[in-house]
């Protein structure tokens, strides 16, 4: 029986979904007239047990070949039994011909639906559809860029520059990769890039180089780039700033933490040209003129040999030895009077224009390369965003008064007298996103109160619909020292608009090792008595409850309030996080609901009832249910909001904001606000603790954490880049706008915008 289990084990290896079987054996026992129990008279087969433990994924073909990982089945609709629901976890589906993604046996999957903003509309199982591929398709969009990312055999050999290119010929190039491409009626085409190996690793240049060349259905494209030698055959390197050298152990550039990493000439595009700045000073010509040479000693003993020593000997004009000088200290430079910095010069004998290198990477490295933008008013603190539609006439037009992005003022990154002094490159990106968030969602609200909606300019924008209040607490000039422990505070929450008015909402908070935790839940449950605390006969926790709360339950979450003479063991063992749900019984007008957690300590049963305390030796607890539907709750900080910075600035403030079916508004209408009546059940805490004693509201309709216009910075071309989702701008969103511009203030002539943009 084994050998047969295992053998079908090693049959099914490569089948979808299947779990391996294992035979469970015991003893046979016999009995004689003497002695009733005799063992060890042979073995049988007791059971053949399926074991459900994770199998191994692995990569198909298929598209919608899928895969869970960890616990759970797929649903799947039994094809010759509507209605009945089946489980697998064969994840090997296809379409069939009306659409429907289907198993091998013809079973539809199902899935929870979703409504018009992607949101899912049905958690329950009773709820879920057939999931159906729509067969709906938009206008063609013709391809504009290609990345590709090939790894090339560094074995293959260097293709002599003699033999002439042949796309026929595999002789005539290293290797080639192909990747189909659409044109602007959406007709494929394939582009083929050919790599040709021009040098392999030496001394003098440890990398590998290959030319490239592209053709799309047959035709080559001709590329413009910068050569990567100078007209005498030397190699060039750039740095970021566009400027070009052929030193590559300039230690100005490559010296960690200062300066520019150089890039070779060949591995940009066009060279970033930038305005260096001018350093003058006192004429060296006497010393440096008809091809002389000075000397630059650090050594303390050749001191006497300086010109500077002679100077301080005072020593006459006849009498002085030229030529040496001092490398300590050589030069100061005081840039926008930010105070002096000393620059030191290495030892030795050098020419004018060498003499001028060596200090110019002397200076490089003394000021490094910190990355800090400074904005000059009525220059470059302010940007235009512009949102633009199709006119109908094949052109655009934008907004009747576009989006202007004033950078010159306050976030919770910095003030407007800190972003007036400069900042760091990811200190900057970030202020200028959120400023660049505030404007947007700013649009859209009463110029008198933002929690209301301005009509005409959200009507513009077309956000009707889909807009939503967020609450944020009061800012203090220092943060807030946040409460310790556990609290709920209680507050009513409204919107007529989709029938939600005056229901009252519970924010959870915790605060354990300095780790504040909030969430927000739409149930408290009825006041536990302590008998109504139990465990099952497993050891898991259980809580009776009345029946009419116990609906649309998944999670629990306790708060346990100390008091002076009562234990907190209670939350101590079970914590304040949320707990799942195993099983509920109804029993009438009560549930027992057992959750997902052990009992070790069964004193934490000897709860408080709220009502004779004085049989309940564990502090009162407060159990809140049902993740709400309609509010979420965190603390404001810039995690994850710019691409690329690593840099998290927290605001120390509650936010509150709707989510799902309450982030629904039309234009009229909105004069209520949404968050009120707050409460702290927690004796020793106040509102003020949590910064909810002066609440903002304000109307928003977009997450300003995924914000529909997200800033960058390329590194490589030393610009800023600007990027729209389109999921929350473009056709199909009711937002509708085809694509977008920024652009700067206009300037006089002859002066600059720092920021690298264009004027309109």
């Amino acid at each position: 029986t084994e050998i047969s289990t295992t053998s079908n084990n090693i049959a099914n290896v490569g089948s979808n979904g299947f779990k391996k079987s294992r035979t469970d054996f015991g003893d046979i026992f016999g009995t004689t007239p003497l002695q009733t129990n005799i063992i060890g008279t042979g073995t049988q087969a007791k059971s053949i047990v399926q074991m459900h433990s994770q199998g191994n994924i692995v990569q198909s073909t298929n598209t919608l070949d899928m895969a869970i990982s960890g616990q759970g089945f797929f649903a799947v609709e039994s094809k010759g039994n509507p209605g009945q629901v089946v489980y697998t976890r064969n994840g090997a589906f296809n379409v069939d011909a009306d659409g429907h993604i289907v198993d091998s046996a013809g079973q539809s999957l199902l899935a929870y639906p979703v409504d018009t903003d992607g949101n899912v509309s049905d958690h329950t199982l009773q709820g879920a559809q057939r999931l159906q591929l729509n067969a709906d398709y938009g206008s063609p969009q013709f391809t504009e860029n290609v990345a590709v990312g090939v790894n090339l055999d560094s074995n293959t050999p260097v293709i002599d520059s003699g033999i002439e290119f042949d796309a026929n010929d595999p002789t005539t190039y290293s290797a080639s990769s192909s990747v189909t491409i659409f044109d602007s009626a959406g007709n494929p085409k394939s582009a083929t890039v050919y790599y040709i190996k021009t040098q392999d690793p030496s001394a003098a240049d440890q990398t590998y180089k290959y030319d490239t060349k592209v053709f799309v259905d047959g035709e080559e494209l001709s590329p413009a780039l910068t050569r990567a030698t100078d007209s005498k055959g030397v190699a060039q390197f750039i740095d970021r700033f566009g400027q070009l050298t052929t030193d590559p152990e300039d230690t100005g550039y490559i010296l960690e933490g200062k300066g520019s990493p150089l890039y070779r000439a060949d591995d940009l595009s066009v060279a970033v040209d930038s305005t260096p700045a001018t350093l003058t000073g006192q004429s060296v010509a006497s010393y440096l003129s008809d091809g002389q040479t000075i000397e630059i000693v650090t050594d303390p003993k050749l001191f006497y040999k300086t010109m500077e020593y002679q100077d301080l000997q005072n020593t006459a004009d006849a009498d002085l030895v030229p030529g040496t000088f001092w490398g300590k200290d050589f030069l100061l430079i005081d840039v926008d009077e930010s105070g002096p910095v000393s620059i030191d010069i290495p030892p030795g004998t050098y020419t004018g224009a060498e003499l001028a290198a060596v200090v110019q990477n002397a200076v490089r490295d003394a000021f490094g390369d910190d990355r800090m933008i400074q904005l000059t008013d009525d220059v470059d603190e302010k940007f235009t965003i512009d949102l633009m539609t199709d006119a109908g006439d094949g052109t655009t037009e934008g907004l009747a008064t576009p989006l202007t992005i004033d950078l010159h003022s306050d976030s919770f990154v910095a003030t407007e007298a800190e972003v007036k002094e400069g900042l760091l490159l990811d200190d900057f990106l970030t202020h200028a996103q959120l400023k660049i968030n505030e404007t947007m969602n700013a649009r859209i609200q009463d110029d008198t109160n933002a929690y209301d909606v301005n009509t005409t300019t959200a009507n513009e924008l077309n956000v009707s619909g889909r807009m939503f209040h967020k609450m944020v607490g009061a800012v203090d000039a220092t943060p807030t020292v946040m409460p310790t422990l556990y609290d709920v505070i209680t507050f009513d929450h409204e919107n007529p608009q989709e029938s939600v008015g005056g229901t009252e909402r519970y924010l959870a908070y915790s605060n354990v090792d300095d780790t504040p935790d909030v969430a927000v839940y739409d149930k408290q449950l009825t006041a536990i008595t302590t008998a109504d605390f139990t465990t099952d006969a497993n050891g898991y926790l259980q809580i009776t409850v009345n029946t009419a709360e116990a609906a649309d339950l998944e999670v629990i979450r306790f708060q346990q309030n100390a008091t002076s003479t009562k234990d907190e063991k209670f939350i101590a063992e079970v914590g304040s996080g949320e707990i799942s749900i195993r099983n509920q019984e109804v029993s009438g007008s009560t549930t027992i609901i057992t959750l997902n957690h052990i009992v070790v300590d069964t004193d934490i049963l000897n709860n408080t009832d709220n009502g004779t305390p004085t049989t309940a030796t564990e502090s009162p607890i407060t159990i809140l249910a049902k993740r709400s539907d309609h509010v979420e709750a965190y603390f404001e900080d810039t995690q994850g909001l710019v691409e690329g910075v690593d840099t998290v600035h927290y605001a120390n403030r509650l936010v509150m904001r709707e989510i799902e079916d309450s982030a629904k508004r039309v234009l009229a209408g909105n004069t209520a606000v949404a968050f009120s009546n707050f409460a702290t059940t927690n004796g020793t805490s106040t509102l003020a603790d949590y910064g909810l004693n002066s609440i903002e509201t304000e109307i928003q309709w977009f997450d300003d954490r995924d914000p529909p216009i997200k800033i960058g910075y390329d590194e490589i071309n030393q610009r800023f880049t600007f990027s729209a989702e389109n999921s929350q701008l473009g056709n199909g969103t009711g937002v509708g706008f085809e694509n977008f511009t920024v652009y700067a203030q206009e300037l006089d002539l002859g002066v600059t915008n720092g920021l690298g943009m264009s004027a309109f």
